[in-house]
């Protein structure tokens, strides 16, 4: 399908992408009082009388999915936290059964013996555990919950001994308070037999909050980076042990889009155009979207997902995200590629 750009003489051709990276987000509550993320409390966007999707809902998505993804292409879980789903490994083992990789992100706290028994059933291939500090009282602390630290420590135990085909990695984000011990996290991971990969994630503004471009000096201030100088000199060590070979699975040129952003949040990161156009985003109530700063172009609710993804309002969608210059969390932390 052609689209006019603003400005643009020529028709541009937006043709229907390949999705790269889904996200079945299965619920929006969770366990934690994350600092750095609301998801904790009532939604914004989304009005309290719809109701989330159940486990047939979400094996209809699947199905459809499989239509248009690639082989061995990962179906990502995530919330809210996804253990406190009482059906999380039924849906990972139908999308296992179909042929999908399956991934979820969890914060640990709800991992325990009897989960990691449904895991382990479930054929989950990756699970991502957040980490924030080797420090116990800066993690509780972020987290929002005391004990949190030595759930996840246990966490990673169990499912290394319970469930060996699911590969562990750490997710973890570069902030004030926990900017210092990042390098020591690094380390620790690469001399931990049990966990396959550390993902750094830059600071954003916390989930569920009210839009503000100047989010970082006012009421988040406390969370970003005080010396950006001090931020990249970190990010320039990681970026060494990322060139000896250290269990590090952000691309160098990602890691220096940190320090761009560091210095600068405003300064688009990328030098080419956004790739968010082919990712396939479904929240808890079934609104499809590409990239949630742009409309949604469907309900799985009300049409077939493969229908969703290359009708007409998806190829406007994409003209926007095309023209779009400014960094998100999906375009930094998730997404970024370029």
């Amino acid at each position: 399908m052609k689209q006019m750009n603003e400005g643009v003489k020529e028709p541009v051709e937006i043709v229907s992408p390949v999705p790269t990276f889904s996200c079945f987000t299965l619920c929006d509550n969770c366990v934690l009082k994350c600092r750095m993320c609301y998801k904790w409390q009532q939604d914004l966007y989304i009005k309290p009388e719809r109701k989330q999707l159940g486990l047939e809902d979400w094996k209809r998505c699947a199905i459809s999915l499989k239509k248009i993804a690639p082989e061995n292409f990962v179906v990502n879980f995530g919330g809210g936290e996804v253990t406190t789903m009482p059906w999380l490994f039924d849906i990972v083992s139908f999308c296992h059964e179909l042929g999908f990789k399956t991934n979820i992100a969890t914060n640990g706290f709800l991992v325990d013996a009897a989960l990691v028994c449904k895991m382990h059933a479930s054929g989950l291939d990756y699970v991502n555990i957040s980490l924030d500090s080797l420090n116990e009282t800066t993690h509780d602390m972020l987290r929002g919950v005391k004990g949190v630290y030595k759930k996840v420590m246990q966490a990673i135990k169990l499912i290394h001994s319970h469930a060996p085909q699911t590969q562990i990695s750490i997710c973890s984000i570069m902030m004030e308070p926990s900017l210092e011990g990042i390098v020591q996290l690094v380390r620790w991971v690469q001399e931990n037999p049990k966990v396959a990969m550390i993902y750094l994630m830059a600071i954003m503004q916390p989930n569920n909050t009210h839009a503000d471009p100047l989010w970082y000096e006012n009421k988040f201030n406390h969370l970003w980076p005080k010396d950006a100088v001090r931020a990249a000199e970190i990010i320039d060590e990681v970026i060494a042990l990322k060139q000896k070979g250290y269990k590090i699975a952000n691309r160098v040129e990602h890691l220096h889009a940190y320090k761009t952003y560091f210095f600068d949040p405003r300064a688009y990161v990328k030098k080419s155009a956004c790739n968010i156009d082919c990712a396939v985003h479904i929240s808890s109530v079934g609104d499809v979207f590409m990239c949630y700063r742009y409309a949604k172009i469907g309900d799985v609710r009300e049409g077939d997902l493969e229908n969703i993804w290359t009708n007409d309002l998806a190829a406007q969608v994409r003209v926007q995200i095309h023209e779009c210059r400014e960094n998100c969390h999906f375009l930094l932390n998730c997404n970024f590629d370029g």
